[in-house]
């Protein structure tokens, strides 16, 4: 059943800048959105379900634009150290890996997103020692109920790649082919899906031959999906191109394989000089703006108020835990407001709607989700939050916005509603078994770092 009635909430929309209806309404039928409005739903669009939001803000679930949901295992493995270094270690990791490692540790990533308030994640997929494990975290992803991109992503050579996640171009595309040919079976089946798919160079040019940026955005216009990809993350990748590609930046070299698109999310782009934000404002690429990793990795400050400026579509996204220890995108929001402040010392350079529209709005704009969610409007799948404002740490309500970013935590969200399915509701989740899955994700961890260890004697 997913008809369902929300009602007596502060409705924030994210359709215009400060709409705000409270109380207001919700009514998604179908799975799909039909009525929202102020004050209380009519009678005539009663449905079985009804959830009274008193107390509560109802707006879209949060779109984490970039992650690595396996790397919960990984939480505080690797500390202290530089991106590059740090890499290797995740690198690495792929000759221990197994592929229901990644069955364990990604539905334990969504546990954490979806109990966060997030509804959408998109998942860069960049280690595939087995093919298996693209199959795994899928299925990790399918049996949680989140809605996801699968951006199953491509590494042909890298000084510190493994052989067994080095992969030729022409086999990757075959591997991403039956990911899609398989989910387009089973949708038609099931006469939905809740699973998109994007493809895409892991990190170039550290990582990504010139030969598979060609083919890559060939593959994805054949294919019609977008790409994801790694982008001038720390000073190390910039000096790469620089000394290599005879480029001055990531993305103006990227722009001679076609790589920036309107179907494009550059993950990180930290190190932007001014032609690489014309490139991306002129193609209409978007940005996944990761500022907890960036901040832990010691990578930098992206240029996000820049990018702004210019009219780039910037999300928000957490990556992996492995790099930020957790999946929170009301800490993620949080910081991104406060980074861009302290940088340009200048507390009114970014305001907290902005912030909100980059978790949401933006998000499914830079996954190509934009007729699907990111919005409450009439005709959207039904992709709903409710965040309890009764707690001590955000009362009394001044300004809405201003607190749902800086007061506003994860532990907050009471109700989380994806295609019109309740999956969390008072804070628990409906049809997972958690204390399971928080078992086989220990077990899991331990394993796999007693398999590293041994492999590194």
């Amino acid at each position: 059943m997913n008809d369902l009635t929300i009602f007596n909430g502060t409705v924030i929309p994210m359709t215009e800048k400060g709409l705000m209806l409270a109380p207001g309404y919700l009514v998604i039928k179908d799975g799909a959105i039909s009525r929202i409005g102020a004050g209380a739903p009519p009678s005539s669009s009663e449905t079985t379900q009804r959830i009274d939001a008193r107390g509560g803000v109802v707006m879209p679930g949060l779109t984490n634009a970039h992650t690595h949901l396996y790397q919960v295992l990984f939480r505080a493995v690797w500390e202290g150290l530089p991106l590059i270094t740090w890499l290797k270690n995740v690198y690495r990791a792929a000759e221990v890996l197994q592929p229901s490692d990644f069955y364990h540790g990604s539905l334990l990533g969504c546990v954490e997103a979806l109990k966060g308030g997030v509804t959408t994640v998109c998942e860069h997929n960049f280690l595939n020692p087995h093919p298996d494990c693209a199959k795994e975290s899928i299925r990790a992803i399918r049996e949680s109920g989140i809605r996801a991109v699968f951006a199953r992503t491509i590494m042909d050579e890298g000084e510190i790649v493994p052989p067994c996640v080095t992969e030729k171009p022409a086999d990757a595309f075959k591997s991403i082919e039956r990911l899609i040919e398989e989910e387009k079976e089973r949708s038609s089946q099931l006469k939905s899906t809740r699973l998109s798919f994007l493809t895409g160079p892991n990190t170039p040019p550290i990582n990504s031959s010139p030969a598979l940026l060609k083919e890559v955005r060939r593959f994805a216009d054949d294919h019609a999906i977008g790409l994801s990809t790694h982008v001038a993350e720390s000073y190390a990748v910039l000096e790469a191109v620089r000394a290599r590609c005879a480029a001055n930046g990531v993305v103006e070299y990227l722009e001679r394989f076609g790589i920036p698109g309107p179907n494009a999310v550059f993950a990180h782009s930290v190190h932007l000089t001014d032609k690489d934000i014309e490139i991306l404002s002129m193609t209409g690429t978007s940005v996944s703006h990761n500022p907890v990793s960036n901040m832990m990795l010691g990578d930098g400050v992206a240029p996000v108020i820049k990018m702004l400026a210019a009219n780039v579509n910037v999300a928000l996204g957490t990556d992996g835990a492995a790099s930020n220890h957790s999946q929170d995108m009301f800490e993620t929001m949080k910081t991104a407001s406060l980074l861009q402040k302290v940088h340009h010392c200048d507390s009114s350079v970014i305001d907290a709607w902005t912030v909100m529209r980059m978790a949401t709005a933006a998000g499914a704009q830079a996954l190509g989700l934009n007729d699907v969610c990111g919005t409450l409007d009439v005709g959207k799948r039904g992709d709903v939050i409710i965040v309890d404002v009764e707690a001590v740490h955000i009362q009394p309500i001044n300004d809405i916005f201003s607190q749902m970013v800086h007061c506003a935590k994860s532990s907050d969200v009471r109700t989380v509603v994806v295609d019109g399915n309740i999956l969390v509701h008072d804070g628990e989740l409906l049809s997972l078994e958690v204390p399971k899955i928080l078992h086989n994700a220990r077990q899991t961890q331990r394993e796999i770092m007693n398999r590293f260890t041994s492999a590194l004697q």
